[in-house]
């Protein structure tokens, strides 16, 4: 079954057809902005950093992220766009939570449909509520890693792929990227 009729046999079942899902290209990732992006990760704006295993350190060192995603031969982006206090951090980390488990769903879907597959988004990973970092990791299959953990400027990328990307008052846009190859790729090294 095509990817996006999965994704819209998820979104119906979890009421989620309010995200948007698109299909888009694998991210041409460069060293030098991985890095950067890595050094943002460090200035742990989000309070991730070193105390979740989505995000630097645990979830890999770079060069070991930037080759999992390399190994993928699509991509997709799902997202949506809320009405939310960006400085109410609850809401937030719900609406980011929320998000994580639909796409948690959609990775498991995948794999049933015979799909190898992974899952990124904003922020670290929410499984457990409470990360068991540094010791660890209780669900490891279940951890949804940042997308900044793996060196990819968000808006640089989606930009790329003809999404606009934007702040707005009032508003928070949380975004999914979905890597997968599909039963016939093959799995690059």
């Amino acid at each position: 079954m095509p990817i996006e009729e999965l994704w819209n046999q998820l979104a119906h079942a979890k009421k989620a057809s309010d995200y948007t899902f698109r299909e888009i290209g694998v991210p041409k990732m460069t060293l030098s902005e991985a890095k950067k992006c890595r050094k943002l990760c460090e200035q742990n704006v989000c309070k991730c950093y070193g105390t979740n295993w989505g995000c630097p350190p645990g979830a890999g060192n770079l060069g070991d992220c930037m080759a999992q995603v390399k190994k993928y031969s699509h991509a997709a982006v799902v997202y949506r766009k809320s009405a939310v206090d960006i400085k109410d951090q609850d809401a937030l980390k719900s609406l980011s939570g929320v998000l994580q488990n639909h796409l948690r769903d959609f990775r498991n879907l995948l794999t049933e449909n015979g799909y190898q597959a992974m899952c990124l988004a904003d922020g670290g990973c929410n499984y457990c509520g409470v990360c068991a970092y540094p010791n660890e990791c209780k669900f490891p299959e279940q951890r949804v890693n940042s997308i900044s953990a793996y060196g990819i400027m968000l808006m640089e990328y989606l930009e790329d792929n003809g999404i606009e990307f934007r702040f707005e008052d009032g508003y928070a846009t949380f975004y999914g990227l979905v890597f997968y190859n599909e039963k016939d790729d093959k799995a690059s090294s």
